[in-house]
């Protein structure tokens, strides 16, 4: 049987190179991009999702069996935007690598009865593909335009009924990269997976993000600033600024072992590095103070003149060398006594203490206070009487294990913690960031009971989604396992997923989620 279905473009060419250059590009997009939603390892860049579902949905012109229909639409589509091009400086810059076509393209090059024309339109057809699969072009209404009116001739041409759109089906949607360029270009799309992170996801950008527009938006920016509002006056008493006005944004920590040498016992704080912040102008680091009664180590932070008289760290290769004794305590017996107290991080020592200070630019450090370690006190307290006297569906503190008894062979990638005693994803975590998690998720829950919506049209559901994903991603970077940046072009916080893992961190920094600093409530909004 003969057939007389119409090869497709991308049987027969597409502009890789230009796409993969638009999709390099595209990776460093932070604002206005789904992947900035959520944490999604498999994610598809879209200049290369949107090219080839143009070139997939629209017939080759060249082909004997494309319908002449849709080379008299198409035809009339690319004279239309080379027209664009030539009169629209935004469009003509954002075409700039295919302007010798564009400035010549019209209907008489284009007349769609001569099989000459046909192979040059095919050439069209893929430069306009190219120049759509560029970031800058995706929302730009001449490219929208002419790829919608595209993909409806196609449609139609092809058997489609007057007034439906192709349906594209992504069984395993992910990140939802394929679902979002298929409605781009004016198809309709079934989208759907095994997993609920990206079943939120898709429900947030196929659905309420069209439905809801701007006006979603705009409730998240308000409903996000009330949320702020009332978590900081419920942790009021955790995050206590100074008596000089400076705001601490961040707290530097370390786990902390008992040293086994013979007759000594210290509590040796792990450490990687004592170095705080590497920058020419300002090299600091941690001095230790040993105090030989306790066996106990406390800190200051100095200026060093000579960063080769800096010491190393306390841990390396998972051992801890003690600083009394020098006894080297081995890293399987590291790793017991931590597991015994779920990783260490509720009970680790605070190192330093990271600053703001008014009218100040920078980052400036001190040692910890009495009123630091109080304010930790009064925060495990008030976790303790949270979990107490909670009644909810759902633990106060996450509660899950991190694995199953029996872990699959991809699980690997979490046994560094699990080794640790880290059972939970609540043991990820400090009680106070536990806390300041605990206290947003439960006023992002409340929060769709405080929107007015007479519509009654589900507004304060997609409100309350995105919000929950503002959570998620400070809760990335507010863990113990995020680390602290010294390196010398910036002093910063890195979340905890720098690799596709959950790696044990021996220091880490606890950010203030509610203040500017990375990873912050506001910022995960924005």
């Amino acid at each position: 049987m003969t057939s007389t279905y119409p090869k497709r473009l991308i049987e027969v060419d597409l502009p890789i190179r230009a796409i993969s250059s638009h999709a390099h590009r595209e990776s460093f997009v932070r604002h206005g991009h789904i992947n900035t939603l959520h944490l999604w390892w498999a994610r598809r860049p879209l200049p290369a999702c949107r090219a080839v579902l143009c070139a997939t949905l629209w017939p080759d012109p060249f082909d004997v069996h494309c319908p002449q229909a849709f080379r008299d639409a198409a035809a009339e589509v690319i004279c239309r935007f080379a027209e664009t091009v030539r009169t629209n400086k935004q469009v003509a810059e954002l075409s700039a690598a295919h302007w010798s076509r564009w400035r010549t393209t019209d209907a008489t090059r284009l007349r769609p009865s001569e099989p000459t024309a046909w192979l040059d339109l095919r050439h069209a057809l893929l430069d306009f593909i190219s120049d759509f699969s560029n970031w800058s072009s995706s929302s730009v209404p001449a490219f929208l335009g002419a790829a919608r009116e595209l993909t409806q001739a196609a449609h139609v041409s092809l058997g489609g009924v007057e007034g439906t759109h192709p349906l594209v089906v992504d069984p395993f949607a992910g990140g939802g990269a394929i679902p979002l360029e298929a409605l781009r270009v004016g198809a309709d799309v079934f989208a759907s997976d095994l997993n609920p992170i990206p079943v939120l996801l898709n429900k947030l950008v196929l659905e309420y993000l069209p439905k809801y527009g701007h006006r979603l938006a705009e409730e998240v920016r308000r409903q996000g600033a009330l949320l702020r509002a009332h978590a900081e006056r419920d942790l009021a008493g955790v995050y206590p600024v100074d008596p000089d006005g400076a705001t601490p944004i961040a707290y530097l920590w370390a786990r902390t072992v008992r040293c086994e040498g013979p007759a000594c016992g210290a509590l040796v704080p792990l450490l990687t590095t004592l170095w705080i912040a590497k920058r020419k102008t300002r090299q600091l680091v941690l001095e230790l103070i040993l105090d030989r009664d306790s066996k106990s180590v406390s800190f200051r932070v100095v200026k060093t003149a000579d960063p080769r008289k800096v010491g190393q760290g306390t841990v390396r290769g998972g051992a801890a060398t003690c600083p009394f004794c020098a006894f080297t305590t081995p890293s399987p017996r590291v790793r017991s006594q931590l597991a015994e107290r779920h990783g260490g991080a509720a009970d680790a020592q605070l190192l330093a203490v990271v600053l703001a200070r008014p009218g100040q630019a920078g980052r400036s450090y001190r040692a910890p206070t009495r009123e630091d370690i109080a304010a930790v006190r009064v925060a495990e307290r008030t976790l303790e009487e949270l979990v107490r006297t909670d009644v909810g569906s759902i633990s106060f503190v996450p509660n899950e294990p991190i694995s199953p008894e029996r872990p699959s062979p991809n699980a690997r990638g979490l046994s560094a913690v699990t080794r640790m005693g880290m059972r939970t994803f609540g043991d990820l975590y400090t009680p106070r960031q536990a806390l300041t998690l605990a206290t947003i998720a439960r006023l992002v829950r409340e929060t769709k009971n405080e929107i007015l919506d007479d519509a009654n049209d589900g507004l304060g559901v997609a409100v309350q989604l995105c919000l929950a994903l503002a959570l998620d991603r400070v809760s990335e970077m507010c863990s113990s396992l995020a680390r602290w940046n010294s390196s010398p072009k910036m002093e910063t916080l890195v979340g905890t997923f720098a690799r596709q893992a959950l790696p044990i961190v021996w220091d880490f920094p606890e950010q203030v989620p509610l203040r500017n600093v990375a990873g912050s409530w506001d910022g995960a909004i924005d």
